[in-house]
């Protein structure tokens, strides 16, 4: 993409707003500053915390008891059990991201205070990644300079000005700012290596090269006053990639239409710096804690689908090694569950092991995405060696897949229990979800390309299942989202009747029974209880159906959780949810289509 349709949008801050901190990051290692380029104000940002925080850095704790396990006919789950609440809780909590430091700006001794701040000027170059400020304390100008490269995890900080800088190492806590006020690490300096040491389990370490002297005292590493410029490095410390090297490779699909464009580019420079490493995306990415900093592997195709149809590829296979990784704990867990294959669990972490809950393990609707993921890889670059390396994870997420359904009155339906994407339903009225119906169906229909290049021959009979899974219940002409609901039931909480048309179109479903059936969602459902992902998938909804204007009036719809900060991140009032990088992902991939039906109506 151009460097100026990008630096169009370059944001800039004159106060302090505690409602938009900006980030700079690499997709690994992320941090998060105030208006003075610094973390001095870090006990004023309450919704959006100023955090430092690694993908790479996970918090663990040895020793947790098992959670015991919940039985729906013969089949283990790790559901809530009121005699197993600490395991319950503790496998929730551990392991976690955390915020590792804060760098401060002080006069002297003391923090720098608020009332002596004015003059701000920050700005973040989006195309290039650098976050500055210039404001005067006092009566001295102070300018301060940072950014992330893209190849390492290193940060480069400038001080220019009559103040001291200051790095505070952090406790680490799984609470949303990231760290433990009560407690302090153990700090050493050896050499130019700091030694961060939280337990007998947990430590890290940071490499530093700075043009001044510097000197440790307790838990923070002072810097003598005046002008400093430092790198700081948890691998280590060279000259690097710009973010201008992830814009260069970037699909260019521009609209007329700035507020469109506006939100697609904050909304990859976010989705990027975020959620762009080594593991699926958190879902408040590298921003702060959100359900103790788990990542969820349903939303791993809602975060990062676009990347595959914008030129990043790359991006996201950084993070499909990971399911590689966990893929003997999920064969663990389908034959724990009375099921073949490998089963990947809803909230997770590195370890690969399920989160407690009573929704998560029952979920099935990510089954598919890591073989979605690889048959449009494939599409894109038909590279048999990728598909090869990822076979082990292919192969038994389809025999997952397969094993889930029954055949049934001359169909095959989908075995309970299970939960389907939209949480609301309860189990018992969780019977063929047709989001998962047509989700499976679709997959499985791609599935024999695949397998013929694997293996020479198709694994099942997958037009067997392509044409005999049952049908989607339907009532008025409208879809509805399972077999145990009637056309009166309105549930909250996702329109997943719509999802068979969002981004996939289900080739058995009425393009008019779909519109029918969103026109309902939009005039009876409760749209203010609908998550930022959802409009965008309505609007691509619409998109496939026709309804093009419609589909952006939905997509831009002022409501409740499909508010955009300045700053690019979508936000909602709950408190854990001040950011969902979620609904950003899901523009995206609206956008990119959007802008493909555009182009070809104007070639037309």
């Amino acid at each position: 993409m151009k460097k100026e349709v990008v630096q169009k949008y370059n944001l800039k801050i004159n106060d302090i707003d505690v409602n938009n901190p900006l980030t700079i990051g690499n997709g690994d290692f992320a941090m998060t500053f105030d208006a003075t380029t610094s973390q001095s104000f870090h006990t004023i940002y309450q919704d959006i915390p100023l955090t430092s925080m690694s993908n790479k850095n996970w918090f663990y704790k040895k020793d947790i008891k098992d959670v015991k396990l919940s039985y729906i006919d013969g089949k283990g789950y790790m559901l809530f059990n009121i005699n197993n609440e600490e395991a319950f809780s503790l496998r929730r909590q551990y392991p976690f991201k955390y915020n590792f430091m804060h760098v401060i700006l002080k006069d002297n001794d003391s923090p720098i205070l608020l009332k002596n701040v004015s003059n701000i000027d920050q700005s973040l170059d989006l195309y290039e990644g650098i976050l500055e400020s210039t404001f005067n304390y006092n009566n001295d100008k102070i300018s301060t300079k940072a950014l992330i490269y893209q190849d390492h995890d290193e940060l480069n900080y400038k001080l220019d000005g009559n103040l001291n800088l200051e790095i505070e190492f952090l406790y680490p806590s799984y609470v949303k700012k990231g760290y433990r006020d009560d407690l302090i690490p153990d700090v050493k300096l050896l050499n130019d290596c700091i030694i961060i040491k939280y337990d007998d389990t947990n430590s890290l370490k940071l490499n530093i090269q700075a043009n001044k002297p510097y000197k440790l005292i307790g838990n923070r590493l002072c810097f003598e006053r005046g002008s400093v410029e430092l790198s700081l490095s948890l691998d280590y410390i060279k000259e690097g990639k710009m973010l201008n090297s992830f814009w260069e490779k970037d699909t260019e699909l521009i609209i007329d239409d700035d507020e469109l464009v506006r939100r697609m580019i904050l909304s990859k420079y976010l989705c990027h710096v975020n959620a762009s490493g080594i593991y699926p995306p958190s879902e408040s990415g590298l921003t702060y804690n959100n359900w103790n900093s788990k990542f969820h592997l349903e939303m791993h195709l809602i975060h990062s689908l676009w990347m595959l149809e914008s030129g990043h590829i790359e991006d996201l296979l950084k993070s499909l090694d990971y399911y590689l990784d966990a893929l003997p704990k999920a064969i663990s867990r389908a034959k724990l569950n009375g099921y073949k294959g490998a089963r990947f669990p809803k909230m997770t972490a590195p370890d690969g092991l399920d989160s407690p809950s009573n929704i998560g393990p029952l979920l099935i609707w990510q089954a598919p995405h890591i073989v979605y993921f690889l048959q449009k890889i494939f599409e894109i670059n038909n590279d048999i060696e990728l598909l090869k390396k990822y076979e082990p994870v292919i192969s038994n997420t389809i025999d997952f897949m397969i094993s889930l359904f029954t055949f049934k009155d001359s169909k095959y339906q989908l075995l309970d229990p299970e939960l389907e994407a939209c949480e609301s339903i309860p189990v018992d009225r969780c019977i063929n979800p047709t989001f998962e119906l047509e989700y499976f169906r679709y997959v499985l229909s791609r599935q024999e390309t695949i397998d013929i290049k694997l293996y020479g021959h198709p694994r099942y009979n997958y037009k067997d299942y392509t044409l005999n899974i049952i049908m989607p219940k339907e009532e008025n002409g409208v879809y509805l989202k399972t077999y145990g609901m009637s056309f009166r039931d309105l549930y909250k909480d996702h329109p997943t009747e719509v999802f068979p048309y969002s981004f996939f179109v289900s080739d058995r479903l009425s393009k008019d029974k779909m519109f029918n059936t969103i026109k309902r969602v939009i005039n009876e459902m409760d749209l203010s209880s609908y998550w930022g992902w959802d409009f965008p998938f309505m609007g691509l909804c619409l998109l496939n159906c026709g309804y093009v204007k419609e589909s952006i009036d939905i997509t831009l719809m002022d409501k409740y959780n499909n508010r955009y900060l300045y700053n690019g991140h979508n936000s909602t009032e709950r408190e854990d949810l001040k950011i969902y990088l979620p609904a950003n992902g899901a523009y995206l991939l609206y956008y990119h289509r959007l802008a493909l039906v555009l182009k070809r109506g104007l070639q037309e």
